[in-house]
């Protein structure tokens, strides 16, 4: 079973992730199904919104 909502296809995908004290960015290319493949996780961040400033500049680099 997959993790991401039918409306997502199938390609790299952002997300902000809180865990203990400290936010990081998580990335991954996603299939249609949901199964991710290269998984990567950057940070910490001292905030979320920091975190959700890296997440926008990753998704808007030209690839």
């Amino acid at each position: 079973m997959g993790i991401t909502p039918k409306s997502w296809t199938a390609e790299r995908h952002h997300g902000v992730l809180h865990l203990g004290k400290r936010w990081y960015v998580v990335s991954a290319e996603l299939d249609e199904s949901g199964h991710a493949d290269g998984v990567r996780l950057d940070g910490p961040y001292p905030d979320h919104d920091s975190a959700e400033a890296r997440a926008r500049r990753i998704q808007d680099k030209p690839a």
